[in-house]
């Protein structure tokens, strides 16, 4: 039987023992982050687009699901762009991509082969009748299946398009859009 009056020692926790693999795991996970190792954590994000830099063009937008966005959608003013132009527009080297998309200017950047991915992102002031102002929030999140060499190359720039409806006036219908898109030059 063991008196808890009578020990000497403290009881022993697991914490001690865990201590040293818990710092180890740390120091795993954040390799390349910055954190745990220096010199490989620089932001290597180029300045210029210098390769794969030709998505300046026309793109039709195709979409998986164009079912209905349903009548808060249609009420704040928000349409599915199935068969709309993007218009993508990128001059000299530099990484800012200003598109068009039904009328709505969104702006990103691209850095070329190496960083494929593209985020174009707006907002647009609306209010439906009878309503304050409130905002919709664009954001076209995808990346090109290849760095285009020339603008009259085939492309295809494949993502999600989103509208959120924010700053909704108490009462009046919200609007959240999350459908997977395919756009083709």
């Amino acid at each position: 039987m063991n008196d808890d009056g009578t020990r000497t020692n403290p009881p022993s926790s697991g914490g001690k023992y865990l201590r040293l693999p818990l710092l180890l795991v740390t120091a795993v996970l954040s390799m390349g982050s910055g954190m745990g190792n220096p010199g490989c954590g620089d932001d290597a994000r180029p300045t210029t687009c210098e390769r794969g830099c030709a998505v300046s063009g026309t793109y039709v937008m195709r979409f998986e699901d164009t079912s209905s966005l349903g009548p808060d959608c249609g009420t704040a003013g928000v349409t599915l762009p199935e068969g709309e132009e993007l218009v993508l527009k990128r001059e000299g080297s530099s990484p800012t991509v200003l598109a068009r998309l039904e009328g709505i200017g969104l702006v990103g950047e691209y850095f070329g082969t190496g960083y494929s991915n593209l985020t174009l992102r707006a907002g647009v002031q609306t209010h439906g009748r009878d309503e304050p102002m409130s905002e919709l929030e664009y954001e076209l999140d995808g990346y090109f299946d290849h760095g285009p060499m020339r603008e009259d190359e085939a492309v295809r720039f494949v993502g999600t398009f989103s509208v959120s409806r924010v700053n909704v006036p108490s009462g009046a219908p919200g609007c959240v859009v999350n459908r997977r898109f395919t756009a083709t030059r």
